[in-house]
């Protein structure tokens, strides 16, 4: 279904907006709110016409939280408000009317924002890589570690329905219990998956209790948290490890940086 999402303001409210969707013509939503007691009238200062508009909206709210005074207020510029609507909407706006807004203000911060959320991308890949070669170095370390050694569950169960087979077979040697051939062979084989779901959890729980274990989990842990705060690039002429803070690649201020080692010029979101 078709409808708007608009910005509306009130002088009474100074550095607010409201953002909302309605299927019924913004102006007309402005002056019901206008009947509500407010000693200024509310204006509509933007307004976007496109197909599910309530989904937009709440996308909009979402990406606008930081701003949220309460429900569907922000403080925040309405070119600012405008230029999440729009590149949210990824170009899928039947019509738009900029009523009382700059037009090339709000299509500015919208670049701006592109550029940012870009970036943002760009940061985000480059930390979940960085994490990912972590956990591969600690999965090579656990599983190069004997002490660490996990072996598979089909092997304690192997293991311990002939030890039950065994105990049974002595059983009825001795004439202690008479068990029929067909009983024996079930009674293992249960028995065996029960005592080995026990002995597997057993010497897992031993191995995570270990000193040497829990070390090397504090020591893991430690590396992730900096592989996520921290961009980690070679430089492409000397090969030198430049660290980034994820704060600063994420910054306005964002740039290109000099190796330190031989004075190369390095964009960390390139190399």
């Amino acid at each position: 279904m078709k409808g708007w999402v608009y910005i509306i303001s009130n002088r009474a409210m100074p550095g607010l907006i409201k953002v909302r969707h309605s299927t019924k013509d913004p102006e007309l939503r402005a002056q019901e709110l206008n009947n509500t007691g407010s000693p200024h009238p509310y204006v509509v200062e933007y307004e976007m016409l496109i197909e599910e508009p309530y989904r937009l909206e709440q996308q909009v709210h979402k990406a606008l939280r930081n701003h949220s005074e309460a429900k569907e207020w922000f403080r925040c510029s309405a070119e600012e408000a405008i230029a999440v609507i729009q590149r949210v909407a990824e170009g899928k706006a039947i019509n738009e009317t900029f009523k009382r807004v700059e037009r090339e203000k709000a299509e500015s911060i919208r670049k701006e924002q592109e550029v940012a959320e870009l970036r943002r991308r760009q940061v985000e890949a480059l930390i979940t890589r960085q994490v990912e070669e972590r956990k591969s170095e600690y999965r090579d370390i656990f599983a190069g570690n004997e002490r660490f050694k996990k072996y598979p569950f089909w092997l304690y169960w192997i293991a311990c329905t002939i030890g039950v087979g065994f105990v049974l077979a002595m059983i009825s040697q001795y004439k202690v219990l008479n068990v029929s051939d067909s009983s024996a062979f079930w009674l293992s084989v249960i028995g065996g998956a029960v005592i080995a779901y026990y002995v597997n959890n057993h010497i897992e729980s031993r191995i995570k209790r270990s000193t040497e274990y829990k070390a090397l989990i504090q020591e893991r842990e430690a590396k992730l948290e900096e592989a996520r705060k921290t961009v980690v690039v070679l430089c492409p002429q000397c090969q030198q490890a430049l660290r980034f803070d994820v704060q600063r690649l994420l910054s306005p201020e964002y740039g290109i940086w000099r190796c330190s080692k031989c004075n190369t010029a390095v964009n960390p979101l390139q190399v």
